[in-house]
C-alpha cells in the first residue's frame, strides 16, 4: 500500500463506485476538479485504487472532509485510517467538517476514529441526495 497525492486518474480509477459516493455521473471534468481540490490516494499492491479523500475548502481556514472507499478498503483500514489522521493533522484548517448519513453506523465509527466530534446529530435534508446527515468536526 502507497499513499501518493490525489490525480483526476485515482478518481476515475474508483469507477462506478465513485459514481454512487458522488451522486451523479462521473465526468472527466468532475475528476479534474477533485483533483484540483487536492487530497490523498492509498493505491494497493496490484495498482488498485483503495481509497481516495480530501478536504474542500469551504472559506479560510474552514474545510468540508470526504472520503470515496473501495470494497478492498477493509484490508487495509488501519493503514488508511492513520494516513488520513496524519493527512488531517497537517491540513491548513482550524475547523474540518464532515457528513454521515444518519443511518450509516460504519461512517459513524470511521469519523470518530479520525477524531471528529458530533456538533449537529440530526441536519434534516442536508445532503445533495435529500438525506439527513450527522454532522461531524474538527477543530485544531
Amino acid at each position: 500500500m502507497i499513499f501518493v497525492p490525489l490525480t483526476a486518474e485515482h478518481v476515475v480509477r474508483m469507477g462506478p463506485l465513485a459514481a454512487i459516493h458522488a451522486g451523479y455521473e462521473l465526468t472527466a471534468e468532475l475528476a479534474v476538479s477533485i483533483e484540483e481540490c487536492g487530497g490523498v490516494a492509498a493505491v494497493d499492491d496490484a495498482g488498485d485504487v483503495v481509497a481516495i479523500a480530501g478536504i474542500l475548502t469551504r472559506w479560510d481556514g474552514v474545510g468540508m472532509g470526504w472520503a470515496w472507499l473501495s470494497r478492498k478498503w477493509r484490508k487495509h483500514a488501519r493503514r488508511i485510517t492513520a494516513e488520513v489522521i496524519m493527512y488531517l493533522e497537517l491540513a491548513r484548517f482550524h475547523r474540518i467538517e464532515l457528513g454521515v448519513k444518519c443511518d450509516f453506523q460504519g461512517g459513524h465509527s470511521w469519523a470518530k476514529r479520525l477524531g471528529f466530534e458530533v456538533e449537529t446529530p440530526c441536519a434534516k435534508k442536508w445532503g445533495a441526495d435529500g438525506e439527513d446527515y450527522t454532522i461531524y468536526v474538527r477543530c485544531k
